[in-house]
């Protein structure tokens, strides 16, 4: 109990701390120019690069994903080092636009085809815009001098835990008149907004949990946010994407893309995709994308739900046998057709009747440490071009759970009797 009091009276210090911490920056930043912030953030995620082991794993996972059979993986390591610099310049940029007047804001972005979003906006409809999270994207709330006038402009936003800092970033987004919208609010009034003419922008491109729909992103079966597709038809809304790609240090472009009619969900994650591909690079690929929200209760089948074909990304998963137990077999509730499972087993071990010759199997050494493991599991996640989504075991050890939270792996060890 003690200790609980203490996190709790301490934890306004630490808001106090992060806000100032913001506040310094920014005005260190608001003082530079831009190329000399953006070179700055360069360099500020080159180094990320070596320490954030955790996120490297995931970038690169998540490119291997987005272009798997477009580029092999030397290409794709390059592109993650190179993510980490242009994530850096990004987000460290954000800190100096943060401060800048309109007509500064305007001067550093210039815009690849406004005759789409005039066109969209021209029968007085409402307009659901869906920039993803690449490039300056904190800029996107200053962009209201270069949308066609006349009509309100709105978006969403995810409040931040810090109370302070939260107060700071919303005074910054709606400098411009920007009204925001919280996951909260009625969307009703949301939809309401859009009948009136009104533009929302919704970033949704990350991903989400169990609530979100079922849908194919980047050929791999996941879950993404209905809210975009549901507002748009609700209010009879026209729908585009938005990439906000880096032009030169400072300077950002701003590039339309059309969505598919009838606009469900579906349309919108493929017209992303394609804003994405827009400029790689510029693309927030720090956040587990394609995460399978598993555990021993809730399995495969029911993250990916019922579907059952080969059009796809297939899921990449392990079934854990090298752990000196009796050999045991695959339970039915973790067999899905959009998931390849590959088999580990230990040196010398016999395979399992019931494995056919033609499946995948890995060996791994006796050794029971967890420097072993994670190097079993890095060669094992690289010997294909699709990565390892999750390993399945029984009671799955200490050092193995350790290995595979280091790989970012995530390891499901399911009880004896399952």
């Amino acid at each position: 109990m003690a200790k609980r009091i203490r996190n709790k009276r301490s934890t306004p210090w630490k808001w106090r701390a992060e806000w100032l911490a913001y506040e310094c920056v920014e005005k260190i930043a608001g003082m530079l120019p831009a190329t000399c912030v953006f070179r700055a953030g360069e360099i500020i995620g080159g180094l990320a690069w070596h320490l954030m082991p955790l996120r490297r794993k995931i970038v690169l996972k998540n490119l291997r994903i987005a272009f798997f059979g477009e580029y092999d993986l030397p290409t794709l390591q390059r592109m993650a080092h190179e993510s980490f610099r242009r994530t850096g310049a990004n987000m460290f940029s954000t800190a100096h636009t943060a401060r800048l007047s309109g007509v500064q804001i305007d001067a550093m972005l210039t815009v690849e085809n406004q005759e789409l979003i005039e066109e969209a906006l021209a029968p007085a409809k409402g307009l659901v815009l869906m920039p993803s999270h690449m490039g300056n994207w904190e800029i996107l709330s200053r962009m209201n001098r270069i949308f066609p006038q006349g009509h309100k402009i709105g978006a969403f936003y995810r409040p931040l835990n810090n109370p302070l800092m939260n107060a700071r970033v919303v005074a910054q987004r709606e400098t411009d008149g920007t009204h925001l919208f919280a996951k909260k609010d009625n969307l009703h009034q949301v939809a309401g907004f859009l009948r009136e003419g009104g533009l929302v922008g919704i970033l949704a491109d990350q991903r989400v949990g169990k609530q979100g729909e079922l849908i194919r992103f980047f050929g791999r079966l996941t879950r993404a946010s209905p809210l975009p597709s549901l507002l748009a038809r609700r209010s009879k809304s026209e729908m585009l994407t938005l990439s906000l790609l880096t032009d030169s240090p400072g300077k950002w472009r701003v590039r339309y893309h059309p969505v598919a009619p009838p606009y469900k969900t579906k349309d919108c994650m493929e017209a992303l995709e394609v804003a994405m591909k827009a400029s790689p690079l510029d693309v927030f690929w720090f956040q587990d994308r394609w995460k399978v929200f598993i555990r021993p209760r809730f399995t495969i089948r029911d993250w990916l739900g019922p579907e059952r074909d080969d059009s796809g990304k297939p899921h990449r998963a392990l079934l854990w046998l090298a752990d000196g137990r009796e050999a045991w077999q695959l339970p039915e509730a973790w067999i899905h057709g959009d998931v390849n499972y590959e088999f580990v087993l230990a040196s010398g071990q016999t395979p399992p009747s019931w494995i056919s010759s033609d499946r995948t199997i890995h060996r791994v050494s006796n050794a029971r440490d967890v420097r072993s493991l994670r190097k079993a599991l890095c060669t094992i996640d690289l010997a294909a071009a699709l990565p390892v989504d999750y390993i399945l075991a029984r009671e799955a050890s200490t050092a193995l759970a350790e290995a595979a939270r280091r790989e970012s792996i995530l390891l499901v060890s399911l009880p004896s009797e399952s």
